[in-house]
């Protein structure tokens, strides 16, 4: 999986650059996140404008990111989600738990 880190003065941007988030990408995708934390970053926005598609592995996933960056006491932001990948969160009901912005 390809992930950019984007690191700007006051959060990170983390950009998932892939259609399909499946979840077998966890491992990297953590590692992602830790990493960033371990900068001292306060707020971490998650880019997802290219993914078309979740599955419930790739929701853990976000989902895990979003309980490790919390208890950091940082900020977690979804970022550019799409038309599909917003109406799978909704059926979940994460869309009340993320922060969900339009892509910056």
């Amino acid at each position: 999986m390809e992930i950019e880190i984007n690191d700007q003065q006051n959060f990170s941007v983390i950009k998932l650059n892939k259609k399909s988030i499946l979840g077998n990408e966890g491992v990297e995708f953590q590692n992602s996140v830790l990493t960033t934390l371990d900068k001292g970053v306060n707020e971490i926005l998650i880019d997802l404008s290219m993914v078309e598609y979740i599955t419930s592995w790739g929701i853990g996933m976000l989902v895990h990111a979003f309980t490790t960056t919390t208890n950091r006491n940082a900020k977690f932001v979804l970022t550019g989600v799409g038309e599909k990948v917003f109406e799978i969160l909704s059926k979940v009901r994460l869309n009340s738990v993320f922060t969900i912005r339009e892509a910056f």
